[in-house]
């Protein structure tokens, strides 16, 4: 685990997809609206986020030294997170931890009062109660997959994918493509499993599966996974999603802050930086990201997370 010291820090479709709820599979939401799906041509270059905001949502919190139950994100920190977003300007926005669908109503409607317009978005109900994984878009939504319930086997047990999988489609100059939201299980230990790594795996293992099974990546599908995978790149739930077989599934998009360095997650206590955000592509998408990506460094990094926000550019080429 690389250490840093925090001194070095200085970064017309109408979909309507929150609070859904549906089975694991392909599928839409009763609750989910949408008309045929058209191209986009208003810009060939799209900015791809992804961005962990912790915890924003209402858990029970220890605010100036005082137990505060059901609290909500401190004004302080969201006000961080909206900076760290509005700086990058992302088309679309993946966002992990965040909370129910009136929170990310609220993130939505405060960040268009500064200027940031999302009309699109969509978030899906997963085991986990409090953090979900949701998606704010600045261009329009083909349709909205939520992944609900996915389970896979530990040991002897059937678990579940703890926060779902989020998938939306997308049509670029005529192209279309998808991009799934991802955030595996924490580092946290559990009973028989050091630091939920065997968890971590199995999660990993069965998304992979499904993204393999609805899109035809030796054929030259355009895919983004992206989120919090809380694992280094060389850890096995990562090579779950960079190969099978000995052939490749994925490519880690390349990103850095403007140091160069390339953590994403902090530990306070224990003054630790490492990656765990990642932005996966497969090949023929990795061919279309334009120059390096990056990675917020502005002071309010140190803020509204303790994760900061990956991006990269996609170049789509004009329809023939």
């Amino acid at each position: 685990m690389k250490k840093f010291g925090p001194q070095n820090l200085s970064k017309s479709l109408l979909v309507l997809a929150a609070l859904v709820v549906c089975s694991c599979g392909k599928q839409s939401s009763s609750q989910f609206t949408a008309t045929p799906a058209t191209s986009i041509t208003t810009g060939s270059t799209l900015r791809l986020a992804t961005y962990n905001v912790r915890n924003y949502n209402s858990i029970n919190r220890r605010i100036d030294g005082e137990y505060k139950p059901d609290w909500p994100k401190p004004e302080e920190e969201k006000t961080a997170v909206r900076k760290v977003i509005v700086a990058a300007h992302p088309d679309i926005l993946a966002l992990e931890e965040m909370g129910p669908g009136q929170e990310l109503s609220e993130l939505q409607r405060d960040l268009a009062a500064e200027g940031l317009q999302y009309d699109y978005k969509a978030l899906v109900n997963g085991p986990d109660p409090d953090r979900h994984v949701a998606v704010l878009s600045r261009v329009p939504l083909a349709s909205v997959h939520p992944h609900e319930t996915i389970p896979y086997k530990f040991g002897s047990m059937e678990k579940q994918v703890s926060r779902g999988l989020l998938e939306v489609d997308i049509v670029t100059n005529h192209q279309p493509w998808a991009l799934y939201v991802v955030h595996l299980k924490s580092r946290l230990d559990s009973t028989g499993d050091p630091q939920s790594a065997a968890q971590r795996e199995g999660e990993a293992r069965v998304v992979r599966d499904i993204v393999r099974q609805e899109q035809p990546l030796a054929q030259g599908a355009l895919v983004a996974v992206v989120g919090d995978f809380n694992d280094a790149r060389d850890s096995t739930p990562l090579k779950r999603f960079l190969e099978l077989d000995g052939k490749p599934l994925f490519q880690i998009a390349p990103t850095a802050d403007s140091r160069g360095e390339t953590w994403t997650s902090s530990y306070g206590r224990e003054d630790e930086y490492d990656r765990s955000d990642y932005i996966l592509l497969s090949p023929a998408m990795s061919s279309l990201q334009k120059g390096q990506g990056g990675i917020a460094d502005i002071p309010a990094s140190l803020i509204g997370s303790d994760h900061r926000l990956v991006w990269v550019d996609l170049a789509f080429p004009a329809a023939k």
